[in-house]
């Protein structure tokens, strides 16, 4: 019987598939055929060769070479993940151990048949990909034995990426522009598209739109860049080129249709309009869409004065479009001409060719010239013959490849590009908040911020799972304008925090017994001062989980937002000298959350409320929740039956007289952070597991004493 064992390989100098083999290290013990085959023979032999290793880690050491020798037989599988690629070679042990000595490191070698090369780690589960991600050398794998089973019968796939979109994107882009004058008709064959792809579902939310009136229904006009949003977007491949195709048929584009978008960045499920709602936008905003689309078109054709103007003059021209998001669609319509400018790009650019993105304009806020700019650097750069790409949608998929599956095992000594540093420093305004997941519509977080930057300090407040914390940060982010600012910092309150440990108190020193110390509100105080133009952001989480009035002390008179000034300044009760006074700076917010459901939180402070506005958050389980969920490859049918269950269960706590709204379940428990094929279940599976696992002890503690009525609510929300 064979065994699947998976093997990590520390070295980029060392390529298994070239060298038909996998390696391990402990240069050190020599030819490890010549030791006795005992565990004892290998322990003593590191302990002697190896006298750096301590002694507590030899047993592990030694019986990773010795499996490596002769627990590893002839006709066993491997699976070596590449951490370079992000991928994994899964293959089948050919022969004996061998030492080759003049290799220059790993000198332990298995011979190896490669049966697949390049496998992307999400064709596994979750549970799989979690396995193979042991920080150990060597390891048995057994969670993931039979779908490494199932791959290894798999015929090894064309792994040569496919651009044969962008070809067929410039086809349909000339046939959607022939609507211009008549977008009515336009519309008529997006419906018919939605049908023909049997799809139609994918395109809910164009049939939404907040008309002058006041009522709802589908869009009246559109532009060509939100036509090619309803399948450039976070659903599934297969969805995309079904309905790909029904464009092709439905505007006469002739075959052949994408199967592959090797190269193509996809927008937000909540932001993949290009418009406003009709009740907000101007006359002429989808004309100027169309505009910049025809300018993009003729710039392609043919780049000189004339048409470089009109492209500055209509890009300039799109109110309320992101920079960000329209250099996306310019370069849907034109990829041989354009790049885009998404995150993404930007931070490939500026990882892997700084002195190129020093030429660049990278930020989020790009103007006309700039776009231009930097469509003209870009193109020279690729066409010269030292650039390692032949074409944008080469360089957008390289950008792709090395941003996103992050190898879950690096190198200690390598550095790590995550999530964080792909947007970090990068302009972030409300549409931004919305790009990350937020189902509170930009027209309801407006008064926020304007509360915000008005009354300098407001909480949220809501049932648990609403995500305050998570939009406390990010409206902190809006308002200093950059992700992951270092000037808006979180702490926590909790029922043992003093006045002594939030502002300043006595702390005891090793040296001179007690000092006077400044707390975390003083330290981020002086930051804001020293920096008046700058706005400086504290979220406190649980801010009534404390006791404020005894935190806060003399700082909630000067919180109020017309006492940030000298002329308003107080003693504080612990003073360095007779004559300081202190007041808080004008560019420094508190944002508070606050989960009144709590039963061990006592009522908040009436001094508190008045220095505060208080904005109350609600569960979601609206569109905007479905789209972003199904986006993550959850069914969509699914879940709009989903969210009606879980209204029915919050108009049942909201109805109950013993609880209320504020104990209502929050969207937060059902928003994955990860992609259903991560998890290796099914929707519903997922959906049951959430249910039992973070649900239902949640209802038996507000039900506790009608444990009936607990268990009829997760039957229910399980649909059973």
């Amino acid at each position: 019987m064979t065994t699947t064992w998976g093997i990590h390989n520390n070295q980029i100098s060392v390529d298994p598939v070239a060298d038909a083999a996998v390696r391990i290290g402990w240069d050190e013990l020599g030819d490890l055929s010549e030791l006795e085959s005992t565990r004892d023979a290998f322990k003593s032999a590191v302990a002697e060769r190896m006298p750096q290793v301590d002694e507590a880690s030899i047993p592990n050491q030694a019986g990773t070479v010795y499996r490596f020798v002769h627990a590893v037989k002839v006709g066993d599988i491997v699976v070596s993940p590449d951490r370079r690629t992000s991928t994994l070679n899964i293959g089948r042990v050919s022969g004996p151990y061998e030492f080759r000595p003049e290799s220059d490191v790993h000198k332990q070698w298995r011979p190896v048949e490669w049966i697949r090369t390049g496998v992307a780690r999400d064709e596994l589960s979750y549970a799989a990909q979690e396995e193979i991600s042991s920080a150990t050398t060597l390891f048995k794998i057994t969670t993931g034995e039979d779908e490494i089973g199932h791959l290894l019968a798999a015929p090894q796939p064309d792994t040569e990426p496919d651009y044969s979109w962008s070809d067929f994107y410039p086809r349909l882009t000339d046939a959607l522009m022939n609507f211009r004058e008549d977008r009515t008709a336009l519309l008529d064959k997006i419906w018919a598209a939605s049908t023909t792809s049997q799809r139609s579902q994918l395109f809910k939310y164009l049939r939404g739109d907040q008309r002058t009136d006041g009522s709802r229904g589908p869009i009246r006009d559109v532009d060509p860049f939100t036509v090619f949003g309803t399948f450039n977007r976070g659903i599934r491949n297969d969805a995309r080129a079904l309905i790909g195709s029904a464009y092709g048929e439905e505007f006469g584009v002739e075959p052949p249709y994408p199967t592959s978008f090797a190269g193509v960045p996809v927008l937000n499920n909540l932001n993949s309009w290009f418009f406003s709602w009709e009740k907000d936008r101007g006359e002429h905003d989808i004309d100027a869409l169309w505009e910049l689309g025809r300018a993009a078109i003729d710039y392609a054709a043919d780049a000189n004065e004339a048409t470089r103007e009109r492209l500055v003059t209509t890009f300039d021209g799109c109110p309320g479009v992101g920079a960000r998001k329209l250099s996306i669609a310019i370069y849907w319509i034109r990829p041989r001409s354009f790049a885009s400018y998404d995150s993404t790009t930007t931070t490939f650019l500026k990882a892997n060719f700084p002195e190129l993105a020093a030429r660049l304009s990278l930020g989020a806020k790009l103007d006309g010239e700039q776009f231009l700019a930097n469509t003209e650097i870009l193109a020279a750069w690729i066409a010269d013959s030292d650039s390692p790409f032949n074409s944008f949608p080469e360089f957008s998929h390289a950008a792709w490849n090395a941003l996103t599956a992050p190898d879950p095992n690096p190198d200690p000594d390598d550095p790590i590009i995550t999530d964080t540093d792909v947007l970090d420093g990068e302009n972030y305004d409300l549409e931004s908040v919305r790009d990350e997941g937020c189902f509170i519509p930009e027209a309801e977080l407006e008064p926020m911020l304007e509360r915000l930057r008005s009354k300098r300090n407001f909480i949220l407040q809501g049932p648990p799972g609403t995500g305050k914390t998570w939009l406390g940060r990010r409206l902190g982010w809006v308002l200093c304008n950059q992700r992951n600012s270092k000037r808006v910092q979180v702490l926590q309150f909790h029922p043992s925090l003093t006045y002594e440990d939030f502002v300043r108190g006595w702390r005891p020193t090793s040296t001179t017994g007690l000092e006077l110390a400044d707390g975390p509100f003083l330290d981020m105080c002086a930051q804001a001062s020293a920096d008046p133009d700058h706005d400086y952001v504290l979220v406190i989480e649980e801010i009534n989980r404390g006791n404020p009035a005894q935190v806060f002390g003399e700082l909630l008179t000067l919180l109020e937002a017309d006492k940030r000034s000298l002329e308003q300044a107080m003693r504080l009760a612990y003073p360095r000298s007779m004559d300081e006074v202190f007041f808080v700076p004008s560019n420094l917010h508190v944002i508070g959350t606050m989960n009144v459901a709590d039963r061990s939180l006592a009522i908040v402070d009436m001094a508190l409320r008045r220095r505060f506005a208080f904005i109350e958050l609600k569960p979601e389980f609206g569109d905007d929740w479905v789209e972003h969920v199904s986006g993550l490859g959850y069914d969509r049918e699914q879940l709009e039956v989903y969210g009606k269950r879980l209204g029915a269960l919050n108009e049942s706590i909201t109805q109950d007289a013993a609880l209320g709204r504020q104990y209502c379940v929050g969207h937060s428990y059902f928003t994955p952070a990860v992609r259903l094929d991560q998890t290796g279940l099914d929707t519903p599976a997922w959906w049951r597991r959430v249910v039992e696992t973070d649900v239902r002890p949640l209802l038996e503690e507000y039900w506790f004493d009608r444990p009936d009525l607990a268990e009829s609510s997760c039957q229910a929300l399980v649909g059973s």
